[in-house]
């Protein structure tokens, strides 16, 4: 079936720019609806977050003070422990002897053919020693190198049994420390 349609040329032309003007204004109006809901929703949106933004640095706010206030004096107490037991460690450290300057100090004294049996530091820093040698001349090198060693050693005794025998001594000396000789530098 065919339509037809008796109006005049420019009264169809007019109606059919008159439905595309309902058209277009229909898009128009639909798109501004459209734009004012975005609108609405963002400026919703906005509001929301600011406040939850508020919300959340209150709530920071009132943990750091409650933070500070309970776990500040544990920490510092922690912390003087702490301390506290590193100052006790270095006062022991500095009051401590120094012994590896004492063997370092006597490791040189004995000739290489005596042979060092016991040394013994007691509480007055006395030294004793006692030892072995294949003969005489070996027991008077180690007392004269003791003896020279003043910076370190002093009061070295000199038991004659020592010498008492010229082959297969057996030796024991008595000396003392210097006071400096122990001590932290």
């Amino acid at each position: 079936m065919k339509t037809i349609n008796l109006l005049p040329k420019i009264r169809q032309q007019e109606l059919y720019y008159d439905g595309i003007l309902q058209n277009i204004l229909m898009v128009i109006i639909l798109s501004a609806c459209s734009f004012g809901l975005v609108f609405v929703l963002q400026f919703g949106a906005k509001f929301y977050l600011q406040n939850q933004l508020a919300s959340t640095k209150n709530s920071i706010e009132q943990l750091k003070n409650q933070v500070n206030k309970e776990d500040n004096a544990v920490l510092k107490q922690q912390i003087t422990q702490i301390n506290n037991t590193v100052l006790d460690y270095k006062n022991l450290a500095a009051a401590a002897p120094q012994w590896s300057r004492l063997i370092k100090a006597f490791a040189p004294l004995p000739p290489s053919n005596v042979q060092i049996n016991s040394f013994v530091v007691d509480s007055s820093k006395t030294v004793t020693i006692n030892g072995f040698s294949p003969s005489r001349e070996g027991v008077i090198q180690l007392y004269n190198n003791i003896l020279k060693d003043s910076e370190h050693f002093s009061n070295i005794d000199y038991p004659f049994e020592n010498v008492a025998h010229a082959t297969d001594v057996s030796f024991h000396f008595t000396f003392n420390i210097q006071p400096g000789l122990l001590q932290n530098k």
